[in-house]
């Protein structure tokens, strides 16, 4: 079976959605090892990752033209990554946070290196959402 990015762009929106599930329930990240201090940035996450699996699964339908949010993701994973591998190890957000980050890292280089690849356009016209 060959590799689609559309499906890969879907896939990881369902893969936002499910973390946004977990971390509306307190109790539920708790036992999976997620320490967060207060249940209302655990809410707040919910909410952003909810946003951003709607993007993503809405962006998987018409690549094409919706590339440049799934570009931008790219970006947003690595500042997840970047958040959540140091306070995995040397914070107290529990040590799940570590293989979460290194996902988010290996999501946005697909997406960064596979977009382009896939839509055979340069990194620019994906960055300024011009695929003219």
């Amino acid at each position: 079976m060959p590799f689609k990015m559309k499906d890969f762009v879907y896939w990881s929106g369902l893969y936002n959605g499910g973390l946004a599930v977990i971390l509306l329930f307190p109790p539920v990240y708790r036992i999976l090892g997620l320490n967060i201090p207060a249940p209302l940035w655990g809410w707040l996450l919910a909410g952003f990752l909810g946003f951003t699996s709607a993007v993503l699964i809405l962006s998987s339908r018409d690549l094409s033209h919706r590339a440049s949010f799934v570009y931008w993701e790219s970006l947003l994973r690595y500042a997840a990554a970047l958040l959540l591998v140091p306070a995995g190890l040397f914070g107290d957000l529990g040590l799940i946070a570590v293989p979460l980050g290194l996902t988010d890292l290996a999501i946005g280089l697909v997406y960064m290196i596979g977009l382009p690849k896939e839509l055979d356009v340069p990194h620019r016209s994906l960055f300024w959402d011009r695929l003219d």
